[in-house]
């Protein structure tokens, strides 16, 4: 089995031994396809009602409104797994905890059972911000996360704003104007304008259907969190997040450690890190990364010979003369210009998933032969709308774009190749835009700043990784005082689905998480 690169610190000093992007950028790229339709209607709900595998607990509140938090059964409203039978139901909590007027949201969940269950269950935070646990749940148990159940609970839960949740935070007004960007190219100086007031249309409609925007944020979710364990009776949680989950975990360490029994943390996106400014210089590491280990491997650099200047000699000629390829999409046919940018976007996709990465190097020389078959495959993800980006638009413009300054990412592109730092720092432009008139809340400044914690926690890195690269899970092991650090050659984003090394590392970490894992791997 492979074999991680490892880094290790704990509190009590225990012996040493794991779309992109497309002008709005994604933590939760999944190499599955993710529900697309909206929830159906919500069902009435009862204020008294609870799911009771455990004792509810009503908490005690110290800020904001007086509320309890209410679990209502219901029919699970996802695509069940085949041969698994989980409770669903709705968590039911105020939009905004701080308004006593706040009307009440309702977060589907679903709780797969153990038959033995020991009394903290493991819970899935998704990424995004936006992506639905829910509409991954087949995915992860075709992954092997189905032997969680061995020994515990497995909740999922799709967060405010996402997935079959209500309200749902969609942007269709956003997502409609793919094809025309597409057709224009991602590099033309008129998209700017068409997605900020495709934004602009999409928060005029989610104001006007009286969703509160500033009510849509991490710290907001880390109290459905809370919530949640309250309402379902469980003393401690032991969480699973991955990628933006992994912010909203050490968010819930943050504002509720009382909580969390422990914390796996996989391909991490710690809160002191400026996420858009620094696109070009984590997606030219990655690059490099990918063609190292082609020039390295003997079978790949005799078929792929200098990969690194074959690839940027494309991006150059397609900018100079790019192609106009004809593709479908949900039935539709579109002309797509296909510049360079268009091609670094596509391949920094693929690096998330080892699996596509493979495939990369073929890829790339079938371009330079004219072939554009394998990039018809990929621009397919363009299209994809389970995420919701009116949420992904809400988090970020409340905690992470507001904290930085649009041209940091041209200062921090200073020194990556001209190819990459022509795209990146000019591709996010936008989002600064958009931001500034999507909410006017100020952003609280511990937004910014690591979270210290000695919650137990293993952190698991990809070094393919293009967006949440392994020296952020470094950053993040130096203020979490019991923290396990793993590095995993050969994979991207998001480890546990593509090494079983990293699975039976979470595994073991979630049976004991007072012990280093890694003898898991043996």
């Amino acid at each position: 089995m492979e074999q991680p690169q490892t880094n290790s610190r704990s509190q009590s000093m225990l012996r040493k031994r794991c779309l992109t992007f497309f002008l709005v950028l994604s933590l939760g790229m999944f190499a599955c396809n993710l529900p697309t339709s909206a929830p159906p209607t919500m069902p009435v709900l009862s204020p008294t009602s609870t799911l009771a595998a455990h004792t509810p607990i009503v908490p005690t509140m110290t800020v904001g409104i007086a509320y309890q938090p209410i679990f209502e059964p219901a029919p699970c409203a996802f695509p069940v797994p085949s041969g698994y039978t989980p409770d669903c139901g709705y968590l039911i909590v105020p939009e905004n905890r701080a308004r006593a007027d706040s009307p009440l949201i309702h977060l589907h969940v679903a709780i797969f059972r153990s038959g033995t269950p020991l009394t903290d269950p493991v819970v899935h935070l998704a990424g995004g911000p936006g992506s639905s646990s829910l509409g991954v749940a087949s995915y992860m148990f075709n992954r092997g996360l189905g032997s969680i159940l061995n020994q515990r609970d497995f909740i999922l839960f799709d967060q405010r704003g996402t997935g079959y949740s209500q309200p749902r935070l969609d942007c269709p007004e956003r997502s409609s104007v793919t094809g025309l960007l597409l057709e224009r190219g991602l590099a033309d100086s008129g998209n700017d304008q068409i997605i900020l007031e495709a934004f602009q249309r999409c928060r005029d409609r989610l104001l006007g259907q009286g969703i509160d925007l500033t009510a849509y944020h991490s710290a907001a979710s880390a109290a459905d969190l809370n919530d949640l364990r309250l309402a379902l009776g469980y003393d401690k949680l032991n969480l699973y997040a991955v990628s933006y989950g992994t912010r909203l975990a050490l968010t819930l360490m943050r504002d509720h450690p009382e909580a969390v029994r422990s914390a796996v943390l996989d391909s991490v996106y710690p809160l002191q890190v400026n996420l858009y400014t620094a696109l070009a210089p984590n997606a030219e590491r990655a690059f490099n990364v990918f063609f190292a280990r082609c020039a390295a491997d003997a079978g790949c650099n005799a078929s792929y010979p200098n990969l690194r200047a074959v690839f940027y000699q494309i991006v150059d000629q397609l900018n100079t003369s790019p192609v106009s390829l004809s593709f479908q999409a949900g039935g539709t046919e579109y002309v797509v210009r296909v510049d360079g940018a268009l091609l670094i976007d596509v391949l920094f996709v693929g690096l998330y998933n080892p699996a596509v990465t493979a495939s990369m190097p073929q890829m790339i020389y079938d371009i330079a032969q004219g072939n554009y078959d394998i990039l018809r495959d990929r621009l397919t993800l363009y299209f994809d709308t389970s995420g919701t980006l009116g949420m992904q638009m809400s988090v970020q413009c409340a905690e992470e774009i507001p904290l930085n300054a649009a041209e940091e990412a041209y200062t921090a592109a200073q020194g990556v190749s001209p190819q990459i730092a022509a795209f990146y720092p000019a591709s996010v432009q936008p989002l600064f835009a958009a931001c500034r008139e999507w909410t006017t809340s100020t952003p609280d400044p511990r937004e910014n700043l690591p979270v210290s914690s000695g919650i137990p926690s293993l952190i698991l890195a990809g070094d393919h990784d293009p967006i949440t690269p392994p020296d952020w899970g470094r950053m993040v092991s130096q203020t979490l005082s019991h923290a396990y650090f793993h590095e995993f050659p050969g994979h991207g984003h998001w480890v546990t689905r593509s090494s079983n090394c990293a699975l039976s590392m979470a595994l073991a970490f979630w049976n004991d998480p007072t012990q280093e894992p890694g003898y898991a791997c043996q």
